[in-house]
């Protein structure tokens, strides 16, 4: 038990290293598959980048203008310090405005993007931009106004005529001649850009200007570099490097423009109401100058009164040329108090500064200007349910309270104020009233029309310089870097590369570790230490040979050093000199039993030691075919009696101290027959004689041949087969161990295929014919009379001598009894 405790530690020890060595040594023995493998992944990554079309980037850099926020430098600082700066909501609020739908839907509907061009090759559909062989002229409208999707092919002759057909109908047209389709009149003509090919398929798609907008503005990509940068970084991917350099030079354009227009707003806004503040004041003033004209002539008033009045009024005090601008204020108050009280201008800007000696107004409608500019680009990304949509409504409608408050102030302030003038006023009053009444029905018309003039002047004024500011208005961005294209980056070749060199790898490792997984049957030596404490002392290596003999007395093959190696841990494991019999056995046929039992008892011989091998697989014999050696006589007919021993002790033909006992005739009855007493009597012989007996009996998962044995055996040898042992038939020898049946049981593992992997690499190593299967089979069976699978072949020679034989043990039997 020694002995047998050393090999177990040895085997523990050996075990530690099993997986890495396993590992290297798979991948050394099954290498062709990694090439193999390595290979295809790469033509596939190949055939890949051949024929998928590249993505390339394309970006530019814009520098953003200051902010027109009103807070102070001080209140800045704070705001900047808490993450609030109005420099970084401008710049987040540019961000969202560049990356909106309806600004790009502008830029698709400048460039026509929605109109794109292919050429129909056998493998790759080719796209184009600028450099289409030809192009479809259709009106701005329909492109602008279609919503649906149109596909079309087009295939040109040599005679400039071509032919267009979608998935319902056809159409033959000539270039440069229009032509009705669906959707409208079109006309095809060629372009510099390239030579059309005749026969070669080519095709244009109509699409949705929204559509296309979606999409390019989802592949709009705006960084910010920096936190406290003052310029923005915009890219786009696309497959047409040309088409995303004009996409984002247009886009930075149209939002350039865009932002004008809407910081022009106010300034528009204020225009156009003071210019129909004007026209009502001209109509106004108009009528006053009718009526004056009126009145003189139906009064037959001279020049006197005329100049009377000019007189009068060129002499007023500066009191009333101060009730004069105060009543021009009150009435342009009134104009801009209609503005705001009309709810058609809820969603408009106010004319801030209209009114620019009330500042209190201009800081309400500055205030409201900017958040409704805030609501319009919440509306950019944010639904009207959004609670900070609704928030910024609310503050909307409470800055058009305080609007109206604030003019309702400024109106009784001024009426006030003009009531204090007029009682400032009391003698020219009293002048007035000492002209005669037509006269001073006449000095009244005209104050009114001198009214309505400064009025008219006022309004004249204020339009020019809000023309003035309008036109020195000037986009809050400037472009630092135009569009530039920054390289293919997708797909990337070398990751691709890299990626099929790995997969190519791994894929075969993966199909490995699966069959190794799957796999039922002992692979490695893992899968015997893992399940059974039997220790493992010999390891024989795959015969290439046909030849049943690989040990001779010459021969330095690995095969033969094996065979010593084992010879070795025998004699270790029987020190007694009386320790001489070894008995081979194994799960199931097919395992190699039988070659093990002749090249380790050549083995012997070899080593000076006499040996004699028994061929005791009575049921299936082996050796004596496989050395060519008389099987009409040995151990079945000497254990009835028909032989004696020195009859069937044969030399082995092939070394001196080699003996072999034939199987003789095949019994019927081959438990029984191992069972008597003359086979007892064998074996004393022999122990006498020899100094090794091997003993070849049948598979102890089959039949019970080799318990029968074991009452002579020193040491019992387990045969398994690398790739052809089940792992679960290692319960048999484990029960056998467990329950004490067999002497100094050990594992011997053959066909042990180096080149796939550690001792018990990947791959089978048994021979076709073996097949598979497990069980009972494989020419074994218990029954007497005709066997299954052709274990018992009868002979007609040997019919008379088995019936004997059978008469015999019979005879035997009853004596006993």
């Amino acid at each position: 038990m020694d002995n047998n405790f050393t090999v177990k530690n040895k085997q523990e020890s050996d075990s530690n290293a099993l997986n890495v060595r396993w590992v290297l040594t798979t991948l050394l023995g099954t290498w062709p598959w990694f090439a193999g493998s390595i290979a295809i992944a790469l033509l596939c990554a190949t055939l890949y980048l051949r024929y998928s079309t590249p993505v390339y980037k394309i970006g530019t850099e814009i520098l953003l203008g200051e902010s027109s926020s009103k807070t102070s430098n001080k209140d800045e600082i704070i705001l900047d310090g808490l993450g609030l700066s109005s420099k970084n909501n401008d710049i987040n609020n540019i961000i969202r405005v560049m990356k909106s739908k309806p600004l790009m839907q502008k830029v698709v509907n400048r460039l026509k993007l929605n109109l794109q061009y292919f050429e129909y090759g056998n493998v790759k559909t080719t796209k184009f931009y600028n450099d289409c062989p030809f192009r479809v002229l259709i009106s701005d409208s329909v492109l602008q106004n279609f919503t649906d999707y149109a596909d079309y092919k087009i295939v040109f002759d040599n005679k400039g005529q071509f032919t267009i057909s979608n998935e319902k109908d056809t159409w033959k047209g000539s270039i440069d001649k229009p032509l009705n389709i669906p959707q409208g009149e079109i006309t095809v003509e060629r372009t510099a850009a390239a030579s059309i090919r005749p026969n070669s398929k080519y095709g244009f798609v109509l699409q949705s200007a929204g559509g296309v907008a979606s999409a390019f503005a989802g592949g709009i990509d705006v960084i910010k570099p920096d936190k406290a940068a003052s310029y923005i970084n915009i890219s786009i991917q696309d497959e047409l490097p040309n088409r995303g350099r004009d996409v984002l030079d247009t886009l930075v354009k149209v939002y350039a423009i865009t932002n004008i227009e809407d910081r022009n707003r106010i300034a528009i806004n204020t225009i156009a109401f003071i210019t129909e503040r004007l026209d009502r004041v001209s109509e106004e003033l108009t009528g006053w100058e009718k009526k004056i004209e009126f009145f003189k002539k139906s009064n037959k008033l001279t020049g006197d009164a005329d100049e009377q009045a000019k007189l009068l009024v060129a002499t007023t005090s500066d009191n009333y040329k101060q009730i004069y601008q105060k009543e021009v204020e009150l009435e342009l108050i009134n104009s801009v108090e209609k503005y705001v009280n009309n709810p058609q201008n809820n969603d408009q800007v106010m004319p801030s500064g209209l009114l620019g000696d009330n500042a209190s107004f201009s800081r309400v409608a500055e205030r409201y200007n900017d958040l409704l500019h805030k609501k319009e680009q919440q509306a950019l990304t944010m639904t009207e349910t959004n609670p900070a949509v609704i928030a910024t409504k609310r503050q909307l409608e409470a800055l058009r309270e305080d609007m109206r408050n604030s003019l309702a102030s400024s109106k009784r302030n001024l009426s006030v104020v003009i009531g204090e003038l007029r009682k400032q006023g009391g003698s020219i009053d009293a002048q007035i009233r000492e002209v005669p009444k037509t006269e001073r029905i006449y000095l009244d018309y005209s104050r009114k029309q001198h009214i309505m003039e400064e009025l008219f002047l006022y309004l004249l004024k204020k339009r020019e310089e809000t023309e003035v500011a309008k036109s020195s208005t000037v986009s809050n961005v400037t472009v630092i870097n135009g569009a530039e294209n920054f390289g293919a980056i997708k797909p990337n070749r070398s990751r691709i590369k890299s990626t099929a060199l790995l997969l190519g790898f791994i894929i075969p490792i993966v199909i490995l570790l699966l069959r190794r997984m799957l796999n039922t049957r002992i692979i490695t030596k893992n899968d015997i230490i893992a399940n059974s404490e039997i220790p493992v002392i010999g390891e024989i290596g795959h015969n290439e040979n046909e030849a049943s003999m690989a040990v001779k007395s010459n021969s330095h093959s690995a095969l033969s050093e094996q065979f010593r190696a084992l010879r070795t841990n025998i004699q270790f494991l029987m020190p007694e000199k009386t320790d001489k019999v070894i008995l081979l056995t194994s799960s199931m046929s097919g395992e190699g039993k039988s070659f093990i039992a002749i090249n380790l008892a050549s083995t012997f011989a070899i080593s000076g030691k006499k040996v004699v091998l028994l061929e005791l697989d009575l049921r299936k014999p082996k050796i004596s075919k496989n050395l060519g050696l008389n099987n009409k006589v040995g151990l079945s007919s000497y254990a009835v009696g028909q032989s004696e021993i020195k009859d069937i002790i044969l030399p082995s033909g092939h070394e001196d101290n080699l003996f072999i006992i034939p199987s003789g005739p095949i019994p019927p009855n081959p438990a029984e027959l191992i069972m008597l007493p003359k086979i007892d009597e064998l074996f004393d012989y022999l122990k006498e004689n020899f100094d090794y007996i091997l003993i070849d009996t049948a598979p102890v998962g089959l039949v019970t041949d080799a318990l029968l044995l074991n009452r002579f055996a020193s040491a019992t040898l387990y045969i398994v087969r690398q790739g052809y042992t089940f792992r679960q038939q290692l319960q048999i020898p484990n029960e056998l161990l467990e329950n004490k049946k067999m002497k100094r049981l050990s594992y011997v593992i053959n066909d042990v295929v180096y080149r796939r992997g550690y001792a018990y690499g990947y791959g089978y190593g048994y021979e076709s014919g073996y097949g598979y299967g497990y069980g009972y089979g494989y020419g074994y069976g218990y029954g007497y009379g005709k066997y299954s699978n052709g274990y018992f072949e009868e002979d007609d020679k040997n019919k008379n001598l088995l019936q004997k034989a059978v008469d015999r043990i019979k005879g035997i039997v009853t004596k006993r009894r």
